[in-house]
């Protein structure tokens, strides 16, 4: 009898182990299986179908942080680019409801009457000092001048000692202006230009950050590259990003091949004495306006401000 009741338990635990093992294979399956955005999901699959699943789940990517939302997935699926890489150097004026936003627009609506009332082409970009914001302002402009229907825009990065635009479009490429201008050879501008998330913003990255950026830029053959990137894009605004006027000598060099200039300043930052030798180191009909950036108007929100000191705006 005791033989009996003992393979009847020996009978009972073999059956516990094989359902406790089918268990720990359907939680294996479910967790594999199920989507990620809480979707219901099946798990008791024929085998057939759950060998296509596996399959398509390998070739899928993996994902990276937190799971992304279903806006960010659209983003992808319809722009083609996760704006999540770029957070350490947003472009704010992408942004939908921002007061920022709406600041760069009224600024490119000015650049836009001069374009039409002066023929303003190619503009350049400084500030007095470092910090003051002329890259930020660089890239938003330019991003915000793309976002105009059928509107097309060249950024050119030409601070070369201290570039900053390529970490707005992940781009950490070797060859740039600086490249292009050191070597004898002729090469085409084309094969400088870059293309971006933005649609209708295309740039030129400055390359590596070099000593002798004055020198480079002082060339005939960035003259030459300046006319050559018109004929080559026919109705591209140019905006060239330059390091500040104080620090170098590289803005006045620009100055003499660009249309104008736009000198950006920061609040509570920029001293006036400042400003007023940024402005008096070049030409009256050179200055096309002045950003105050960072300024505060009580609500809360930040502002970037155009005015024209030359009786344009």
């Amino acid at each position: 009898m005791s033989r009996v009741f003992e393979a009847l338990t020996k009978a009972s635990q073999e059956r516990g182990r094989k359902a406790e093992s089918s268990n720990n294979d359907l939680v294996h399956t479910i967790h594999d299986t199920v989507p990620t955005d809480g979707g219901a999901q099946k798990a008791d699959f024929p085998s057939e179908r759950r060998r296509k699943v596996d399959e398509a789940r390998v070739s899928l990517p993996k994902a990276v942080g937190s799971p992304k939302s279903w806006r960010e997935r659209l983003e992808e699926l319809f722009f083609g680019w996760d704006l999540r890489r770029y957070e350490t150097h947003p472009i704010v004026v992408l942004e939908e409801e921002s007061a920022i936003s709406e600041q760069y627009k009224i600024l490119r609506e000015q650049i836009k009457r001069l374009r039409a009332e002066a023929g303003i082409r190619t503009i350049a970009i400084t500030s007095p000092v470092k910090r003051d914001g002329k890259t930020t302002v660089s890239v938003n402009l330019a991003a915000a001048i793309a976002l105009e229907y059928e509107e097309k825009v060249i950024l050119i990065d030409a601070d070369l000692r201290a570039p900053s635009v390529h970490r707005y479009f992940n781009y950490e490429g070797p060859h740039g202006l600086t490249e292009y201008l050191s070597s004898n050879a002729v090469g085409s501008v084309k094969s400088l230009v870059r293309d971006t998330h933005v649609n209708g913003l295309l740039y030129i990255p400055a390359g590596k950050p070099t000593r002798f950026a004055s020198e480079l830029l002082a060339k005939d053959k960035m003259r030459r590259m300046i006319e050559e990137v018109h004929a080559e894009f026919p109705g591209h605004m140019v905006v060239i990003d330059s390091p500040p006027v104080l620090a170098t000598p590289d803005p006045l060099v620009l100055s003499r091949q660009v249309d104008g200039v736009i000198m950006v300043i920061r609040a509570r930052k920029t001293p006036k004495d400042y400003l007023a030798k940024a402005l008096s180191a070049f030409s009256t009909n050179k200055i096309l306006g002045i950003v105050l950036n960072g300024a505060d108007l009580g609500i809360g929100s930040k502002y970037y401000y155009y005015y024209s000191s030359n009786g344009h705006g």
